[in-house]
């Protein structure tokens, strides 16, 4: 799966910098941004230590901040933080809805309600959850954060749902994200959903492609990089 999120996601990025007249380069680059919200979501499960997680990550957002903003946005373009920033702060939510639950659950025990199955805990859970998951989306949309909400709405989808449920909804937000007259681009990053949750052993051929672990952490800031460099001899 690593191999297939970075190759999409250079081809996508070709498309806006070197080729902006082939728009299937940017098709096929829709399938990128799903794949690495599920790699966050497989990251954030299977982690020993959060806070390292989340510094690598912050440490990856920052390098690449600033050839994100020459290499795809242009030096005279309005700021925006770049894609990294968003996983993080999706990150930051998946974190804080695990800790409400676990929250809920210890005052449940205290206050021995257990014994009727937790229903205190239980009937805040879905309130809490709705509210953490509400601050981020707002934060990501006052920001100038790359994907925004969607972004985070995609996490949150590949978190809690799995199958034909979270297919219906990544196709819900998708459908929701697209405005009168803008080109359906975002629909193709459906065909990641559709490949996590009824094609996983296409993932799993894709996956053994060993990708070093130093250049899958690289390869994000060193691409734009490159591309950086190389945009101010493009022909606009």
């Amino acid at each position: 799966m690593q191999f297939l999120a970075m190759l999409t996601m250079l081809i996508d990025h070709l498309g806006i910098v070197l080729f902006p007249e082939t728009p299937w380069l940017r098709h096929i680059g829709r399938l990128a941004m799903p794949l690495y919200a599920y790699a966050l979501v497989l990251g954030y499960g299977r982690t020993r230590s959060f806070r390292r997680y989340a510094l690598r990550l912050a440490a990856i957002a920052v390098l690449s901040q600033l050839p994100y903003q020459y290499a795809l946005m242009g030096p005279d373009e309005s700021f925006e933080f770049n894609v990294v920033f968003t996983l993080l702060v999706s990150l930051a939510v998946l974190r804080l809805i695990d800790l409400s639950i676990s929250s809920t659950s210890a005052r449940g025990l205290r206050a021995g309600v257990i014994a009727h199955g937790d229903s205190l805990g239980t009937a805040w859970r879905p309130i809490t959850t709705a509210s953490i998951a509400a601050s981020g989306c707002l934060l990501l949309e006052l920001l100038p954060f790359d994907y925004g909400a969607y972004l985070l709405l995609l996490v949150l989808i590949y978190r809690f749902t799995v199958g034909q449920v979270a297919t219906a909804l990544h196709f819900f937000l998708n459908a929701l994200y697209l405005l009168p007259g803008s080109p359906p681009y975002q629909m193709y990053s459906l065909l990641a959903t559709l490949l996590i949750a009824h094609a996983p052993k296409a993932l799993d051929a894709a996956g053994r492609i060993r990708i070093p672990r130093w250049l899958w952490l690289s390869f994000y800031p060193a691409h734009l990089a490159v591309l950086a460099a190389i945009r101010p001899f493009v022909a606009v």
